[in-house]
């Protein structure tokens, strides 16, 4: 089984209340995808995900894939 981590850290909030602006993943998405379009002969097992920060600080997204070739 073999493993691979994408990271990104999300732009920072502007100010106090939350605005109408959508929310962007910074590219993540395309990044993940890219990836497992790159890689045909492999099989997901697991895929998690976590966030950290987000009040005063950016938040960091870490997702996890798990899979096996």
């Amino acid at each position: 089984m073999e493993v691979k981590i994408f990271t990104k850290t999300l732009k920072s909030k502007q100010g106090f209340w939350p605005s109408s602006e959508s929310i962007s993943d910074c590219g993540l998405e395309a990044e993940i995808n890219l990836w497992l379009a790159s890689q045909p002969n492999i099989e997901i097992k697991n895929i998690t995900q976590s966030q950290s920060g987000g009040s005063w600080m950016p938040a960091k997204i870490v997702v996890t894939v798990w899979y096996q070739k």
